[in-house]
């Protein structure tokens, strides 16, 4: 499924940093991803995030996002970028992100 990926982590202080990178599919899609991290006491704060899939010609597949630039969207400012428009989102992960990748990959619905 996965023919390449990297992977970049950042510290930019002891509490904040960042985790960048790729994956290459087998089908030539990618999916670019970036997580602005800080630590709190008790947990791993996720501040601001973007998740971006293409296909092999660079066409947006979906993104995922919270840069507050879509006020409107219910989950604001949490929100999903298709081909088609801006959705409501709830806050994805790394891994809800990588399966739904797959599953186009897949050509699964």
């Amino acid at each position: 499924m996965v023919a390449t990926h990297n992977l970049n982590t950042v510290e930019l202080s002891p509490n904040t940093g960042y985790v960048a990178g790729e994956v290459l599919f087998v089908d030539g899609s990618r999916l670019m991803f970036f997580e602005f991290l800080r630590r709190r006491v008790s947990s791993l704060d996720r501040g601001k995030y973007r998740y971006h899939y293409m296909d092999i010609y660079d066409q947006l597949i979906f993104r995922y996002d919270n840069a507050p630039h879509h006020p409107t969207v219910a989950t604001f400012p949490q929100h999903k970028h298709t081909p088609t428009g801006i959705v409501a989102s709830a806050t994805p992960d790394f891994a809800m992100v990588l399966a739904e990748a797959e599953q186009v990959v897949l050509g699964l619905p």
